[in-house]
């Protein structure tokens, strides 16, 4: 969210970076075009020193020629010529015959060979080190002679205080004279370099200087655009994350608290503006107590189908019950031994039903499905109580651990059961041992061992072909093969099962 806000602050930012740096441009430009016109005040100032100092030595020429060379006459002309003003250099008048007539104290001026047919000059001396005025009459003899040295010059353009780091350089061809080398060049400063002429283009003035290629105020306009798109975008995250995430969050935190059965969502109380999060967070609560009704009908429908379930059992497990009275009612009144053991042999089919059903209808609550060791125990008791005479003192162990199975296969397993016990008490067994372990994690191995199932037992071979036939397809109906083992006696096959009673 900040990045999105910083993207599209960022527009508005530019913008203002962009302005700033064509102002910055637009100063620098400025600051260039003033430094253009300081240097040709400081070529006027020169140009000014050289027309004075000519105008003095015309003057006071004249003066000479006047009064035939005498010197005081030459004194006092140049007194009323500079009449109190500073003059600079050093300079020497010539009277006739090229003498000198008066001049600087303490100055000699150097011989001026071949003047005859020269005319008046301005040039640097052969070193640099001074600048030399030479005026001549008409006659082209010597009129005066003026010499600038470099520390005079820079006191005529004024190079003190901030403008002492600067290159300041007089230029006459190949000659070159330094009045100033103070600018060093370094990688945060910028060059500005201008130049003027001067003496009507025999002399260059050059100037270079340095300046900082961007001043404070520059840089802070250019700085504060992006210090405001960043304030911005903070303070707009700042102002969208107390007033809408963190609102949010809470409001997710609540949601994510809800557990399945809450009649509502503890909502926080928002301190926020923002009234569609308000509605949010109603819409959510309304949402739950929707929910918690909708459950509620549910759970109370649930409710009724259990009950309609248990009611379907309890029903089929009394008559069930009942059909198994009527049979035992018809075999105590049967005519024959073999019609009691055939009305004996459907009730405990009908007893094994039985059984199962009420087992079942007693694990509705837990929904664990139908318990094997209770099913089986029970089972048992009700086949050794309807045992016929020969049969009496047949005992049936049991070795049952606690596995829930599905209604389906307690069905099947107990038809399997009561066909193998029955064979047994049919075919004289003494005992029979029923065995129920864990085979892997959602089978477990169901066992029968008697005497009867060995190989060479005497017993009525119709009765083994229909029990045979019995076993076959009730094994097929568990969805597994049948293990005899006829050597020990012992039946036994692998039966699906869905938990175990100590998990």
């Amino acid at each position: 969210m900040l990045l999105i806000l910083t993207l599209g602050l960022f527009p508005l930012g530019l913008v203002a970076i962009l302005a700033s740096l064509q102002n910055a441009r637009e100063n620098n430009a400025e600051q260039r075009e003033e430094f253009a016109a300081q240097v040709q005040l400081k070529a006027q100032r020169i140009n000014s020193a050289f027309s004075r100092s000519a105008l003095i030595m015309q003057a006071a020429s004249a003066a000479v020629a006047l009064t035939g060379g005498k010197p005081e006459a030459c004194r006092q002309t140049l007194a009323r010529v500079n009449d109190g003003q500073p003059t600079y250099g050093r300079f020497a008048l010539y009277g006739p015959g090229g003498a000198v007539a008066c001049g600087s104290s303490g100055f000699t001026p150097p011989p001026l060979p071949g003047l005859s047919t020269a005319r008046s000059s301005i040039d640097i001396g052969s070193n640099g080190d001074v600048l030399r005025l030479v005026s001549v009459d008409p006659a082209g003899l010597p009129a005066g002679y003026w010499e600038f040295s470099r520390l005079e010059l820079a006191q005529v353009i004024g190079l003190r205080g901030a403008e002492a780091a600067s290159d300041v350089v007089l230029t006459q061809d190949a000659r070159r004279m330094v009045l100033s080398d103070e600018f060093e060049d370094g990688p945060l400063i910028q060059t500005l370099e201008a130049s003027a002429p001067i003496a009507g283009g025999r002399l260059q003035l050059l100037v270079r200087t340095g300046a900082a290629p961007i001043r404070a105020a520059e840089l802070l306009m250019i700085l504060l655009p992006i210090f405001m798109w960043l304030a911005a975008g903070i303070i707009g995250w700042l102002i969208l994350d107390r007033l809408l995430l963190r609102p949010l969050t809470r409001i997710q935190r609540a949601v994510a608290a809800y557990q399945p059965g809450d009649r509502s969502i503890a909502l926080p109380t928002l301190a926020t503006p923002a009234h569609e999060l308000r509605q949010l967070g109603l819409a959510f609560d309304q949402v739950t107590r929707t929910v918690a009704r909708h459950e509620a009908e549910l759970e109370a429908a649930v409710e009724r189908q259990t009950r309609l379930v248990r009611e379907v059992h309890h029903r089929v497990k009394n008559n069930l019950q009942v059909v198994a009275s009527l049979l035992n009612l018809h075999a105590r009144g049967a005519t024959s031994e073999d019609v009691a053991a055939a009305y004996a042999s459907i009730q405990r089919r009908v007893d094994a039903l039985a059984v199962v059903h009420r087992n079942h209808y007693a694990e509705l609550e837990e929904n664990r499905g139908v318990a094997l060791r209770s099913l089986l125990s029970e089972l048992g008791a009700n086949l050794r109580a309807t045992a016929p005479a020969s049969a009496a003192h047949m005992q049936i162990r049991l070795d049952i651990e606690p596995f829930y199975t599905t209604q389906d296969v307690a069905v099947s397993v107990a038809f399997l059961i009561t066909e193998l016990v029955e064979f047994a008490m049919f075919c004289g067994s003494s005992s029979v041992a029923i065995a129920l372990e864990g085979e892997g994690p959602k089978t477990a191995r169901l066992s029968v061992e008697a005497e009867s199932l060995k190989v060479g037992t005497a017993c009525d071979e119709r009765l083994f072909e229909r029990f045979d036939r019995v076993i076959t397809g009730l094994s097929r109906q568990l969805r597994s093969v049948m293990d005899r083992d006829t050597g020990r006696g012992r039946y036994a096959l692998e039966i699906a099962v869905v938990d175990r009673a100590d998990r």
